[in-house]
């Protein structure tokens, strides 16, 4: 085990000597030169498609980028797209709908991301009506402000419902998508069929070094391919990081149960500490949220790096994220350290 734990994302772990071991191959392959030319971005699109459960898909940079050129494939300057104030699009992505494509987001309340369903509905019945032109429904799932809650499939059947009445497509920033999946024992494809495009991330639950996925229809990846060249992401060569992202799709999704009982754990030996509040039941992937109650979220996780245990400050809370490079003896240390920091190292 590693002198230093690092939780405050599972962007930090590293590739798998198998990720690496693909890279290194790829470095010695033709790189291509058109957009879509390379075979092992070729490949990586072809198996993200097969996943998800979709006619094509998009290797980007980043999800954010996945994000934005979804929102613009549905919406011209002046038109709108409903989302909930604590998606990540809202909070953490810069207000770049507005800024590059002139959308206008409308937010709408949620709990955990679960969308209020009545507001909702008077909300597609008023655009509905109204000279305003709504062109999507944003949603995130799992939801990592609310510390990587699951949206249930349910609950996505309803949107998906309410969206089809009203002609308007679902996109879904699915960064966690298969971390969402795995904590509810279905098939990711359950989840992505309710939506017309998806974002994931290869370079968090998965684990590959860098990358994104936008997945969706045919006709909309083909326009995607210039969207993603007006933002910056016409990226080349691209085989290196697309031969990770292959092995990241075939080998890592059966591993992400593991780090949800990581989380669990954590979660659990946390909510039996005094000076600090987590609930266990709510750690549903990877995030675990824990509210310090005897000092600030900055000065623990302060205290918490200076014994070589990295956290990130969240609101009022600390977050951890488990990852393929966190195990059970990652934890117990982790438990104890908080332990001796909150108590004084009495028992």
């Amino acid at each position: 085990m590693s002198d230093t734990v690092d939780f405050r994302s599972d962007f930090v772990a590293r590739p798998t000597p198998e990720m690496v071991e693909a890279m290194f191959n790829a470095a010695s392959r033709p790189s291509g030169f058109g957009l879509r030319e390379n075979t092992l971005v070729a490949e990586l699109e072809e198996l993200a498609a097969q996943k998800t459960g979709k006619e094509d898909s998009l290797f980007v940079p980043t999800c954010m980028m996945a994000n934005q050129i979804a929102i613009a494939l549905r919406c011209n300057s002046g038109e709108i797209f409903v989302t909930e104030r604590e998606s990540h699009v809202m909070t953490s992505e810069m207000n770049a709908a507005t800024r590059l494509t002139g959308a206008v987001p409308m937010e709408i309340s949620a709990k955990n991301g679960v969308f209020e369903l009545d507001e909702l509905r008077q909300r597609l019945i008023s655009l509905g009506q109204s000279k305003n032109s709504l062109k999507m429904i944003l949603i995130e799932n799992s939801h990592v402000r609310s510390g990587g809650r699951v949206i249930p499939v349910e609950h996505m059947k309803i949107l998906g419902e309410l969206a089809q009445q009203h002609g308007v497509p679902i996109h879904l920033d699915g960064a966690r998508v298969f971390n969402a999946a795995s904590s509810i024992g279905c098939e990711v494809t359950e989840i992505t069929c309710l939506a017309e495009t998806v974002a994931f991330n290869l370079n968090k639950g998965l684990g590959a070094p860098l990358g994104a996925i936008l997945a969706g229809p045919r006709s909309l990846i083909e326009q995607a391919v210039e969207l993603r060249q007006l933002f910056g992401g016409g990226w080349r060569p691209a085989g290196i990081p697309a031969a990770a992202g292959i092995v990241a799709l075939n080998t890592m999704v059966v591993r992400l149960d593991a780090d949800k009982k990581n989380a669990q754990r954590l979660a659990m030996g946390i909510s039996k500490l005094e000076g600090i509040v987590a609930n266990k039941d709510n750690t549903e992937t990877n995030i675990v949220l824990a509210r310090p109650i005897i000092m600030s979220p900055e000065k623990l996780t302060d205290l918490l790096a200076n014994q070589g245990i990295f956290v990130l400050p969240f609101g009022r809370n600390v977050r951890f994220v488990t990852h393929h490079e966190i195990d059970t003896d990652a934890v117990d240390r982790t438990l104890s350290l908080l332990q001796n920091i909150l108590h004084g190292g009495k028992k």
